[in-house]
C-alpha cells in the first residue's frame, strides 16, 4: 500500500478544502458551545432566552453537516472494513467501487435537493421564528456539507485509496509507529552531536 500522498495542484486544493471544513466546523462548534453556556446561565439566573433554542439548532445543523462531509475526506466515515477484508480480492474491489459510486450518488442528490430547498426558502422569504434570520442560511448547510463530502470521496479515490482497505485500528497503529520512528530518529540525531 502506497501511503505517501502525491503532491499536485489538485491535492493542494483538497488540502485547502479540508482546512475550510475544519474552520467552518470549529466555528460552528465554538458558537454552539458559547450559546449553550449562555442558555445554561440564563436559566440559572431565571432570565428567559427565547432565541437560545433556535440558535442552538442552527449551529448544531451547521456543525453536523460540515462534520458529515469532512468525515468522508479521508474515508473516515462509517464502513465495515473487517468484513470486506475477509472477502476475496475481486469482491473487495467491487465493494470499494460501490463505496465510491454510492457515496458520490448520495452526495450528488443531497447537493441538488439541498440547493433546491435553500432556494425555495430564499424565494419564499422564510424567516426563523425567534432569531428572525432568513432560513436559507440554515438550509444552505446541507448542500455545503454535501459538497465537502462529495469532494472528500473524490479525494480518497484519487489520493488515498489505500484507506478503504485499512481498518481504523491499523491506521492508528501505523500513525503510532510513524511517530515512534520519528522520535527515534530525532533522538539518534541528537546523540550523534
Amino acid at each position: 500500500m502506497d501511503k505517501v500522498r502525491k503532491e499536485s495542484p489538485l491535492s493542494r486544493i483538497f488540502d485547502k478544502m479540508e482546512k475550510a471544513e475544519l474552520i467552518v466546523g470549529g466555528i460552528s462548534l465554538a458558537a454552539l458551545f458559547f450559546v449553550v453556556m449562555i442558555g445554561i446561565i440564563s436559566r440559572l439566573i431565571n432570565i428567559p432566552a427565547t432565541w437560545y433554542e433556535e440558535t442552538t439548532r442552527v449551529f448544531f445543523l451547521w456543525m453536523m453537516w460540515v462534520g458529515v462531509g469532512s468525515g468522508f475526506n479521508h474515508s473516515e466515515s462509517s464502513r465495515v472494513t473487517v468484513f470486506v477484508n475477509m472477502m476475496p480480492e475481486f469482491v473487495q474491489k467491487i465493494c470499494h467501487a460501490l463505496y465510491y459510486v454510492l457515496n458520490l450518488l448520495m452526495f450528488g442528490v443531497l447537493i441538488v435537493f439541498g440547493f433546491r430547498l435553500a432556494m425555495q426558502q430564499f424565494n419564499m422569504g422564510e424567516m426563523g421564528s425567534a432569531l428572525r434570520i432568513p432560513m436559507w442560511i440554515v438550509g444552505i448547510c446541507v448542500p455545503i456539507g454535501s459538497i465537502f463530502g462529495f469532494l472528500g470521496v473524490i479525494n480518497t479515490m484519487l489520493f488515498e485509496p489505500w484507506r478503504l482497505q485499512t481498518t481504523a485500528e491499523q491506521l492508528e497503529a501505523d500513525e503510532l509507529a510513524a511517530k515512534a520512528r520519528e522520535e527515534f530518529s530525532e533522538e539518534e540525531g541528537g546523540d550523534r552531536r
